[in-house]
């Protein structure tokens, strides 16, 4: 019996060819790419404040952080529509779920 061989595919055209590029040539993105601002020393003194007491690296960290503690504090537009009115239930509603 002969032995089972394995089947490598070679690209027909030369396009196929051409879309593999090298690892070497790829070009690599910054993972984290920064930029620089201007604050006042009132403003760099109040995160330096918001660094240490919640104990956090970075100045990001601390916007970060601030970011998402004034999110907690917006009230919550979930259900409401602008022209809308107030949600009244029906008494005769067919999918209600008795209670």
């Amino acid at each position: 019996m002969p032995k089972a061989t394995a089947r490598i595919q070679v690209p027909d055209s030369p396009r196929q060819r051409a879309s593999i590029k090298p690892v070497h040539s790829r070009k690599e993105r910054a993972k984290n790419p920064k930029s620089a601002i201007q604050i006042n020393q009132i403003t760099k003194r109040t995160l330096d404040q918001v660094k240490e007491i919640e104990h956090l690296d970075t100045y990001d960290d601390a916007i970060s952080f601030l970011f998402r503690e004034r999110r907690k504090n917006l009230p919550s537009s979930a259900g409401r529509f602008p022209t809308g009115g107030n949600f009244e239930r029906e008494e005769d509603d067919p999918y209600r779920i008795p209670s």
